[in-house]
């Protein structure tokens, strides 16, 4: 046996050793102290396998070692473990160092193969390291082994992190481009202008059918001429942004030459060392459609199509700085369909939307270009004529309100009219703003509602000057002023009740009081026609405290037949200026022995808005009595300041309802008031539903409570069936059939 070098002291063993033997590389990451190493010995002399072993001890390792010494063993142990390194002999009997290397190389994970030898000519070195042996340790020098050994695992360990790198990076590609290629978004990828390549998408969307023909086109030529400069600059921007810039209002030409609204990001990107673009484009037809579908539900009423009360109001407000500029002169006209809330009444909103659809068709054909056609309100209509002189705009409020009286629409056999109230307030330098031009307007359509019956139609335009009305007459018997003082005098005004039901089954019976007044005719007239004219003539006050004396009296009579009722009582804004009401209120709980909660007291948006300080105070008198509030017509002042927090119960402005059950512009404002309620404790009311659909609708909107001719008609009985009224969800997915009565 051949002598053993001296070799350096090893290290003491630690614990780590087994932490670090696990894994597919089984010293990938480890670090040099004892570990576990897999040497395959390729000896014909076992001593010398031997001291190759000791070596490796000395050195710190802890060798697995086996010899072979020919080719049968080679491919027997190559084939059974994966070895960290291999310590060959140069002169093994029938086994040749250039077949030992070309047997590692066809291994999984190709091991370091170091040759040991006594002596070699540089030649043969030269030779054996050109075909794959990592080094060549002289026998008589081993300690050179485990330096060797090392340096030849950091290398192994180096280049199997580079081939996994590579490996990752491929993949990496792969998943990009085929994320590329599958999206949805328009990608390509340029190069000094020029197309490289692009998505499905991207040909797609310009009409291509193979990235070849757009190789020999510039990017530019997708993009209409006018737009070139801008869009250079931002490709030369987008080098200093690192998150690429985005450029809007493009038009881009696809291949047949048609053009498409689009929107372009371009990102600056390095490949290959090289500089390169990413192209997004996005085809924006349908966000603009969108877009320009969104502003004309902001800007028109969504039952008729006319412009609403802002974009009116915005108008107005640009002829009134036209005016006072010293520019042309404008009129505004402010109508009033006086009928409309009698048809609704006595045969449902839907009868009375048909009848505004097409009055507003009628007048939207009558009217120039340029003139606008606006809807205020339930009942109320606007038009602004510029460039209109005094006379003619007076003129042209007879000739609109004339033509309502054209208009009729068979119901039931029956032929359906609409009488029009027109006033005219004339812009020009001397009008101080927006709101002169709405009370001028107003105050002369006011006038015609204290018309008497008989009179033919007469024009007399209202100027800041000489405020006067339009005057249409209302075909009644008796004066409306005469009428309503008869009615006061004699206790002469009808209350008729209409039940407000409760969705989610709860039984308890809810009524709206509405006040008619019987004019010497077979019809009664309704609240909406007769209290203009009530307000101006000082007698709404009177008639508040009329309607709460007879509703007290119906809840006393409702209480000795063991019945329990809540009524719901309109309040005008003179109720609220009384002073006195709330005392009156008091005295009359007494003497009929009814609870102050068996009264929800309705005031209107606009007078809690208007009245604040009062209307707080009012309440709050009212409040000590066990009364409660609801703020009618609930919703006009969206995105105004709120209103006081005294109140119980919000009834939604019809025409958001509108917007609700249609799912028009608008639904999601809804939405979102009727949960802000919900959340402060409030409880919506819907009023004047008409059919079933639209209850399955406001069920699914967890509406609580809904009102309208569709439950029944206002009566003068309070006969109502509340405990028959229940709906539940799977009802109203299905479409909801009212109970029998």
């Amino acid at each position: 046996m051949l002598a053993r070098p001296s070799w350096p002291g090893s290290h003491p063993q630690t614990h780590a050793t087994a932490r670090h033997i696990a894994g597919i590389s089984r010293f990938r990451g480890r670090s040099l102290d004892k570990k576990l190493l897999h040497v395959l010995i390729i000896d014909d002399s076992p001593d010398d396998a031997e001291l190759v072993v000791e070596a490796l001890r000395h050195a710190g390792y802890l060798p697995k070692s086996q010899r072979i010494q020919d080719v049968s063993g080679l491919h027997t142990a190559l084939g059974r473990e994966s070895w960290d390194v291999v310590i060959a002999e140069t002169d093994v009997p029938h086994l040749a160092v250039p077949a030992i290397l070309d047997a590692l190389r066809h291994t999984q994970h190709t091991p370091p193969c170091i040759l040991m030898t006594r002596t070699i000519s540089a030649a043969d070195m030269a030779e054996l390291m050109a075909a794959g042996a990592r080094d060549i340790v002289f026998k008589n020098q081993a300690s050179r082994l485990a330096p060797v050994i090392e340096r030849e695992l950091a290398v192994f360990r180096d280049r199997d992190a580079l081939n996994e790198t590579r490996q990752m990076l491929a993949e990496m590609q792969e998943r990009y481009q085929a994320l590329v290629d599958g999206s949805h978004d328009a990608i390509c990828y340029s190069q000094d202008g020029m197309h490289t390549s692009a998505n499905r998408a991207y040909l797609g969307l310009f009409g291509y059918n193979d990235v070849k023909e757009l190789e020999e086109i510039p990017v530019l030529n997708l993009i209409d001429r006018s737009q070139h400069v801008r869009l250079k600059e931002q490709f030369r921007k987008a080098a200093r942004t690192p998150d690429g810039v985005r450029v809007d209002e493009l038009t881009a030409i696809r291949k047949d030459g048609s053009q498409f609204p689009a929107e372009i990001t371009i990102s600056a990107i390095r490949m290959d060392g090289e500089s390169w673009h990413q192209i997004r484009v996005t085809d924006v037809s349908r966000q603009k459609h969108i877009e320009d579908r969104l502003q004309f539900l902001h800007d028109h009423d969504p039952l008729t199509g006319l412009y609403n009360r802002d974009y009116f109001l915005k108008a107005l407000g640009d002829a009134v700085t036209t005016a006072k500029g010293g520019g042309r002169t404008a009129v505004a006209l402010h109508l009033d369909l006086v009928q409309l809330r009698e048809i609704n009444d006595r045969h449902g909103y839907a009868v009375g939307d048909r009848l505004i659809v097409q009055l507003a068709e009628h007048l939207r054909a009558k009217l120039r270009d340029g003139d606008i056609l606006a809807r205020l309100g339930p009942d109320e209509f606007a038009v602004l004529l510029p460039d209109y002189t005094e006379r003619p705009g007076a003129d042209a409020a007879a000739t609109i309100s004339g033509e309502f009286e054209e208009i009729s629409m068979a119901h039931d056999g029956k032929p359906l009219t609409c009488r029009c109230a027109a006033g005219v307030a004339v812009i020009d330098a001397s009008i101080n703003g927006v709101e002169q031009v709405l009370a001028l307007a107003y105050q002369a359509r006011a006038a015609e509602l204290q018309s008497a019956a008989e009179a033919p139609p007469v024009v007399v335009e209202a100027v800041p000057d000489r405020p006067s009305a339009t005057v249409h007459r209302i075909d009644r018997g008796t004066p409306i002023p005469k009428a309503i003082e008869n009615a006061l005098r004699n206790d002469g005004l009808r209350l008729l009740y209409q039940p407000i039901v409760n969705l989610h089954g709860n039984p308890s019976e809810n009524y709206e009081v509405l006040v008619r007044l019987a004019t010497g005719s077979t019809e009664l007239m309704t609240a909406g026609e007769f209290m203009p004219t009530a307000e101006q003539a000082g007698l709404s006050g009177d008639i508040d405290r009329q309607v709460v004396r007879r509703a007290l009296e119906s809840l006393r009579n409702l209480r000795t037949a063991h019945r329990r009722a809540t009524l719901f009582v309109n309040l005008s804004r003179a109720a609220v200026l009384d002073v006195e009401l709330p005392i009156i209120i008091l005295e009359a709980l007494r003497e009929t022995g009814v609870k102050g909660g068996s009264l929800v007291f309705e005031i209107n948006e606009m007078v809690l808005a208007e009245e604040t300080q009062k209307s707080l105070g009012f309440m709050a008198a009212l409040r000590k009595l066990g009364c409660r509030f609801a703020a009618d017509d609930f919703g006009r002042r969206l995105g105004k300041p709120p209103l006081p927090q005294s109140l119980d119960y919000l009834k939604i402005d019809n025409t958001l309802v509108h917007a609700l059950i249609e799912k028009v512009g608008g639904a999601a404002v809804v939405q979102q008031l009727i949960e802000d309620a919900g959340k402060e404790n409030r409880r919506v009311i819907i009023k004047n539903v008409e059919d079933a659909a639209s209850l399955a609708v406001l069920w699914n909107y967890g509406i609580e409570y809904v009102q309208g001719n569709y439950f029944q008609l206002p009566d003068m009985d309070l006969n109502y069936n509340f405990a028959g009224e229940s709906i539940d969800s799977d009802q109203a997915t299905a479409g909801w059939t009212r109970p029998e009565r």
